[in-house]
């Protein structure tokens, strides 16, 4: 199966990034793995030619069936959601598991090496960001769990990642 310039433009915003990764074969999908602040994320980047559009999605490690949990999680993925400005997360209520999905549409067929590895780094980021209140949740039950305040709970600055300057890039 010949790759498409999309494709291709992944692999090329992944290898000049520096960035290790895996192909999916028989597909134009790259898996790879990042150690974040907080947590280890694993995401795949889907090109999809017809559409001249990226896809990032990565999934949570942790998952539950139980009940009181899975609800905490949906909570944390929509008031998490009411703050950002491109990508979601989503909760695969199945598996009791956390997702976070950005996508690009392309104006050109090859896309944008800069936009791309943007996409894969606010995947990261946004994964990562959301990592400490997912452990919360994973971490409490019964009364404890249902006092969870997850909106006062956002706001604490000591739980998120250091923002890098540009100076920090280089």
């Amino acid at each position: 199966m010949p790759n498409s310039s999309l494709y291709s433009s992944i692999k090329n915003a992944f290898a000049s990034a520096g960035w290790a990764f895996a192909e999916v074969a028989e597909q134009e999908v790259i898996r790879a793995g990042f150690e974040a602040h907080h947590t280890r994320v694993d995401l795949h980047v889907q090109a999809f030619e017809k559409l001249s559009t990226v896809s990032v999605v990565s999934e949570s490690t942790h998952q539950t069936s139980d009940p009181a949990k899975r609800e905490r999680l949906a909570e944390l993925a929509m008031r998490v959601n009411q703050t950002l400005t491109v990508g979601n997360f989503e909760m695969d209520w199945e598996a009791g598991r956390l997702m976070f999905r950005l996508s690009n549409i392309f104006s050109t067929p090859e896309g944008d090496l800069s936009i791309i590895q943007g996409l894969i780094h606010n995947t990261v980021g946004e994964m990562d960001r959301i990592a400490p209140l997912e452990s919360m949740i994973f971490q409490c039950d019964g009364p404890a769990l249902a006092g969870l305040n997850l909106k006062s709970l956002m706001q604490r600055e000591d739980l998120l990642p250091p923002v890098e300057s540009a100076d920090d890039s280089h």
